[in-house]
């Protein structure tokens, strides 16, 4: 996701959370809610100057609910301030009511004109969607799937309103047809469905505007969660002392590696170590020891033939990372189930969370981190299912398991003590493999270097996703997960 508005942290709402706060601001607070319609439109005519600011001809594209009152607003605005400006109604206007009716009265008062609907939209230089808003509840079809596809056809910028119309609020996905926006403005705060499931292919850049609304109105207001900030890790992680030394900076200890699967407990060691990890030990089957150790000569490797050749290493540890190419054999088993009986903090990832599926548990001071297949299979249910609604699956499984969940993809969520916390950093250079060993790694090292697991969960997302971003310079294809080093190097450093 590309959150115009960098730097800062933003409510996140379901759509019944934002009505129920614009209620309470009109309500409790002497709000008129045609006084919020018309900050919204305001907004909108601001974005477009800013960002559009060569948009002499722009199209604004209305439904019938409050959305399309958002659309007339900024309509009149661009009409008085001399910018040639038609709305095309999907809904006759004499279907519209209250607010959105009053706003194309003033609309039309003003001179605006609306034009009907044909098959090849007008010359424009700017298309703005203003068609469905949050609102949508059913699926996309008839007329309304015939303007959006022409709009999908049009070689012409596209501003959203809101969200892109056709993707739903509350999941991110589309409900048939919808809007490929290359800007979104949205109102209030965030909606779940801007910045998960494949809300990234739809919203383009996204810009957050409160509509002035005070700061307690927003606080105070039910909530999903937060979206994380690009600058959490430079503010968790603190200057080191120069006369530090590594016994400071923690002591991670991966365990993984099963024969034939030497580099996802490598990657994941090495990711450790690069996020600053004071000491990296990696704990594998015997017939890895070398392979592990040449690859990166920094991990103490040990070969581990019983599981209870581990109390030493994790006595020593402070933090434990299980999974990596962990397998699932018996020897994987028995090495599972004697790292889980550890009080120290533990990342589930990978094959352990395979494991852990087929014997659940609660634990209060592990973070599990799945992706959407795993995922499935700790809660007994198909990947479709996971992915249909991210949001309600990551709940689903903190609220099983304990601790703290991570679950990936686009748009990866967190999840502690049912808060949900959203990563709007990262891209599709991500999905290759041995990436999520890389993260599994970054998380641990955090974890090791003192951050409480909650801390090192939301800031291993962002650094993960932020060096995705950098690396990614001249394209997303054909990057690897070690490729992600020097960005994260960089990072921690900032």
């Amino acid at each position: 996701m590309n959150l115009l508005n960098n730097g800062k942290q933003y409510p996140v709402f379901t759509r019944q959370q934002i009505q129920n706060l614009e209620s309470s601001a009109i309500q409790q607070h002497g709000f008129k809610s045609y006084d919020l319609m018309q900050r919204a439109g305001k907004a909108a005519f601001m974005f477009i100057r800013e960002h559009y600011p060569d948009a002499k001809r722009v199209l604004v594209i209305t439904g019938g609910g409050n959305n399309a009152g958002d659309g007339y607003i900024l309509a009149r605005l661009l009409h008085t301030a001399d910018t040639e400006c038609y709305t095309m109604p999907v809904v006759p206007i004499t279907r519209l009511r209250g607010d959105a009716m009053r706003a194309q009265n003033d609309y039309a008062i003003h001179d605006g004109r609306d034009i009907d609907f044909t098959e090849d939209l007008p010359e424009c230089d700017l298309i703005v969607d203003a068609i469905f808003g949050i609102g949508l509840t059913r699926p996309v079809e008839n007329e309304f799937a015939d303007i959006i596809n022409a709009i999908n056809h049009t070689p012409v910028p596209v501003l959203s309103l809101d969200i892109p119309s056709g993707l739903s609020a509350e999941t991110g996905n589309p409900m048939g047809p919808t809007v490929y926006a290359n800007s979104t403005l949205t109102f209030i705060g965030l909606k779940s469905g801007l910045i998960t499931g494949e809300s990234r292919n739809y919203t383009g850049k996204v810009g957050v505007d409160s509509l002035d609304l005070p700061d307690s109105v927003i606080e105070n207001a039910e909530k999903l969660g937060m979206s994380l900030s690009e600058t959490m890790p430079a503010r968790l992680l603190s200057a080191r002392s120069q006369s530090g030394y590594k016994n400071l900076y923690g002591h991670v200890l991966v365990v993984g590696g099963n024969i034939g699967y030497p580099n996802a407990a490598r990657l994941a060691g090495e990711a450790a170590a690069r996020t600053g990890t004071g000491l990296v030990s990696v704990a594998c089957h015997p017939n890895n020891v070398a392979a592990i150790a040449s690859g990166c000569g920094s991990l103490m490797v040990k070969g581990i033939r019983e599981s209870r050749d581990l109390g030493e290493l994790i006595k020593k540890a402070d933090v434990i990372l299980i999974g990596p190419g962990l397998g699932q054999d018996k020897w994987a088993q028995k090495i599972f189930a004697r790292v889980i009986e550890t009080s120290k903090p533990l990342i589930v990832d990978a094959d352990a969370l395979r494991l852990l599926g087929n014997n659940p548990g609660h634990c209060d001071h592990w973070i599990l981190t799945p992706h959407p297949g795993e995922a499935a299979q700790l809660l007994a249910c198909n990947t479709e299912e996971i992915q249909l609604n991210r949001t309600s699956s990551a709940l689903a499984i903190q609220e099983q398991y304990s601790g703290v969940t991570v679950l990936k993809g686009s748009g990866t969520l967190t999840c502690h003590d049912q808060q949900i916390n959203f990563c709007t950093s990262g891209n599709v250079s991500l999905a290759t493999g041995g990436s999520g060993d890389v993260l599994a790694g970054i998380i641990a090292s955090l974890a090791g270097q003192g951050l409480s697991i909650s801390d090192a969960a939301n800031c291993g997302v962002m650094l993960h996703g932020l060096a995705a971003e950098l690396i990614s310079k001249y394209g997303t294809r054909g990057v690897l997960a070690q490729d992600l080093f020097p960005a994260i190097y960089k990072l921690v450093n900032q």
